[in-house]
C-alpha cells in the first residue's frame, strides 16, 4: 500500500485500489464518515501535543474510529478478505 496518512489519502487510495472492484466509495462504507473525520482531527491534535481533552470528549471519537474500522472489516469479510492474515503481494508488471 502506498504511504498514506489521514482520511483524504485513505479515501484516494480506496478510490484507486478498491472502488473499481466493489463500486463503493470509502465514505459509503463508513457509516459515520463525518465522525471519523472528527476522530482523526482529535488524534492528530493529541499525537502532536497540540491539545489535551477530557476522556468523555475522546470516548465518542474513539467509538467513531472503532465503528469505522468495523465497517471496513465487515466489508472485507463479505468479500472473503481476512485482514488478520498478510495480504498477497502484488507484483508490478515489467515494462
Amino acid at each position: 500500500m502506498k504511504l498514506a496518512h489521514g482520511c483524504d489519502k485513505y479515501k484516494d487510495i480506496w478510490k484507486d485500489e478498491v472502488f473499481p472492484k466493489i463500486n463503493q466509495r470509502l465514505p459509503e462504507i463508513v457509516d459515520n464518515w463525518n465522525g471519523l473525520l472528527r476522530a482523526f482531527k482529535l488524534r492528530h491534535r493529541l499525537v502532536h501535543g497540540v491539545t489535551t481533552c477530557e476522556s468523555e470528549y475522546a470516548k465518542e471519537r474513539v467509538y467513531w474510529a472503532i465503528s469505522a474500522s468495523t465497517n471496513v472489516r465487515v466489508l472485507c469479510a463479505d468479500y472473503g478478505i481476512n485482514l488478520d492474515n498478510r495480504l498477497p503481494i502484488r507484483r508490478r508488471k515489467k515494462v
